[in-house]
């Protein structure tokens, strides 16, 4: 992004990807067995039975204010004077329609004969934070000494967690300047699965 190469404090920024933590956990539990009789089909139903699960939460991805009408290159928004943060508290739902401080920037201003960077900084704002937990649940059916079927129930996103994207950033749109317009991610998902092992 284009910026104001005699202001080096607003070059430096993290990168358009980093994601200052992130915590993943995956895992997979073969189920005791529930029966341990002679019934055939009560072994076959009660037990081989497998869960497996990955949780993943991690912060937002870096932001910066552009500045762009269409046609211009994307510069920087300004920082305007006497607002004190530029950053909002709170949830992200009860901050969709205001995610960041809009009062405290505004288009770059053209000054004669300048192009206009902008004065805020390369990604000094950052988005909302995701979370995500998939499952499965997984019955083998033996058919042979060394051949078996696979059942498998797999639920994408299980608690149906809405991961926001990114707000509004061009200062331009003041209509939706600052408000998050979009999911980044989709609702819980289900899928069924069967495989022949020989």
């Amino acid at each position: 992004m284009p910026g104001d190469q005699q202001n080096l404090n607003t070059q430096i920024g993290p990168s358009d990807f980093d994601r200052t933590h992130r915590f993943v956990f995956s895992g997979v539990y073969d189920l005791p067995k529930l029966y341990r009789g002679d019934s055939h089909f009560a072994k076959a139903l009660g037990n081989d039975w497998e869960t497996n699960g990955v949780v993943t939460l991690q912060t937002g991805l870096p932001y910066s204010v552009i500045c762009s009408d269409g046609s211009s290159l994307h510069n920087r928004g300004d920082l305007l004077p006497g607002v004190p943060t530029v950053t909002s508290s709170g949830s992200t739902v009860s901050r969709l329609g205001d995610y960041f401080n809009t009062a405290a920037l505004g288009p770059c201003t053209e000054l004669s004969n300048v192009a206009p960077f902008g004065t805020s900084s390369r990604n000094s704002l950052r988005g909302p934070g995701q979370k995500n937990i998939d499952f499965s649940l997984v019955k083998f059916f033996p058919v042979t000494e060394k051949s078996r079927v696979e059942f498998r129930a797999e639920f994408f996103n299980i608690f149906n967690f809405v991961n926001f994207a990114q707000p509004n950033n061009n200062a331009f749109v003041p209509a939706t300047f600052g408000t998050i317009t979009a999911t980044s991610a989709g609702p819980r998902m289900i899928q069924f699965a069967l495989k022949y092992s020989f």
